[in-house]
């Protein structure tokens, strides 16, 4: 059960991270509202992010459910660091976006280092 709440965690910081720098952004510059009001939006989903982050640390904390030696927490980790140092970067809205497509490749190398047992589910023998 616990691991369904991380990968739930996970899921919407990644996924609100995608959506954000690669659906959203777009759009607004598009339609010009970028970076005035699109970066608002970044923003937000950054400290999205970081909530996600810190109950996911908390989380796997409290049960042991990931070990300090794994490589996936030791990412977990540098992308906290790094969503707080988005925030470090306020005035600057370009280094912002090029450490949001940063987060947003260490959010892809996160994801493919998954364990197995996250990825599929293993069903009872009844199907065969």
């Amino acid at each position: 059960m616990l691991r369904q709440y991380l990968i739930l965690l996970r899921t919407l910081w990644l996924g609100g991270l995608w959506s954000a720098a690669y659906v959203v952004r777009p759009l607004l510059e598009h339609r010009g509202f970028f970076p005035q009001h699109g970066i608002e939006v970044l923003h937000v989903v950054v400290g999205v992010g970081i909530a996600c982050g810190v109950l996911t640390l908390l989380l796997a904390a409290a049960y042991r459910a990931l070990h300090w030696q794994e490589l996936p927490l030791r990412l977990l980790m540098v992308l906290l660091v790094m969503s707080l140092l988005y925030f470090g970067l306020m005035p600057w809205w370009k280094l912002q976006m090029m450490l949001v497509h940063a987060m947003s490749a260490l959010g892809v190398l996160w994801l493919l280092l998954a364990p197995r047992s996250v990825i599929r589910r293993d069903y009872p023998a009844a199907d065969q």
